[in-house]
């Protein structure tokens, strides 16, 4: 816990109780820690890796809400295990995670006794107004093979692991949308495609 910024600015009694709750977990890649209209039991904090979370439409497509990373807790799980509600997305991780699961009892004393904690808490709402405002913009006013060029550019590596319909998933469309725009992108130079792996040129 001690990687979080706001751990050291928590009461002393705090700390005893957060460090005494909390269980270490690894999380392998590709596995779902929630999904949508579960009703979760304890909250994730993020040391290490990157997890999506998505909203999933009845009829099967989905599309990105946000990430969280290390150092980060997600909104839908807070929200979920806070008010025992169900989760308004499904959260899969995208690599290998590593972080601390905290009951949710602990956390609502924490939020309630500590203002720290609290000021932290709503700094993560803050943060994901913001990067969901701007994915509302992206998806209002950009077209689509420029929000699938940007997302392929912000991975931040030339290889990438995915399939398809992975990306449908985060860009809110299909398979079959995403695979002709690709080709495209292939013809110009831009990409090598082969089974799930896109070479940026």
């Amino acid at each position: 816990m001690h990687e979080f910024s706001f751990f050291n600015k928590l009461k002393e009694e705090s700390k005893e109780k957060l460090l005494a709750a909390s269980t270490f977990i690894k999380v392998p890649s590709k596995t779902v820690l929630y999904s949508q209209g579960d009703v979760c039991a304890d909250i994730l904090f993020l040391t290490k890796g990157r997890v999506r979370v998505v909203r999933q439409h009845e009829n099967g497509q989905s599309v990105l809400l946000y990430y969280f990373e290390q150092g980060e807790q997600c909104n839908v799980n807070f929200t979920s295990s806070y008010n025992s509600a169900p989760a308004v997305g499904t959260a899969i991780a995208e690599t290998d995670l590593e972080g601390f699961d905290i009951p949710v009892r602990l956390i609502a004393e924490l939020f309630v006794e500590d203002k720290e904690f609290q000021r932290y808490v709503f700094d993560q709402y803050v943060t994901r107004l913001d990067k969901m405002a701007s994915l509302i913009e992206e998806i209002r006013f950009s077209s689509l093979d420029a929000r699938l060029l940007q997302w392929l550019l912000s991975q931040e590596q030339k290889a990438i692991n995915i399939s398809h319909e992975e990306i449908g998933d985060i860009l809110g469309t299909s398979r079959e949308v995403i695979s002709r725009l690709l080709k495209g992108f292939e013809k110009k130079g831009l990409v090598k495609l082969s089974r799930r792996l896109i070479e940026i040129s």
